[in-house]
């Protein structure tokens, strides 16, 4: 499971790369704007479906810290989730084309955010999940 969620954390640092560069340009590509968004939006579901699967595991077997911090993971996730949602719903391909300033700003706050998050991750699931496997 660790060798997964680091696979899953490196597609989706490399797609919040991709999309970096795609909002350093002063005017949006469109399609490319849209295919990375729904490769970002696959490979964050992807990832988030692991982390679900580590903390599933490791509430089942971890000793009582260990489980506190999975459950704590957990319980984040729903914050994240609800903000990543609540950035896609209001960023349609339509807005995004009207403010792209503002786009570049809310993407630029919103990749801060999953990449704290990953790391967050990466801190609390790889020793954790290096232990359950020991």
């Amino acid at each position: 499971m660790l060798a997964e969620l680091k696979r899953a954390h490196e597609t989706l640092l490399s797609c919040l790369e991709e999309l970096e560069r795609l909002a350093e340009a002063d005017v949006p590509d469109p399609a490319k704007l849209a295919s990375v968004r729904w490769k970002l939006s696959r490979a964050s579901g992807d990832r988030r479906k692991l982390v679900e699967a580590a903390c599933d595991l490791l509430l089942g077997s971890a000793n009582m810290i260990d489980r506190s911090r999975a459950a704590a993971l957990r319980a984040e996730s729903a914050e994240m989730i609800a903000a990543s949602s609540r950035h896609v719903g209001r960023w349609t391909m339509n807005e995004v084309l009207a403010d792209w300033e503002g786009y570049r700003a809310a993407s630029a706050a919103i990749r801060g955010a999953m990449r704290g998050r990953i790391a967050q991750e990466q801190r609390a699931l790889y020793p954790l999940l290096e232990r359950a496997a020991a």
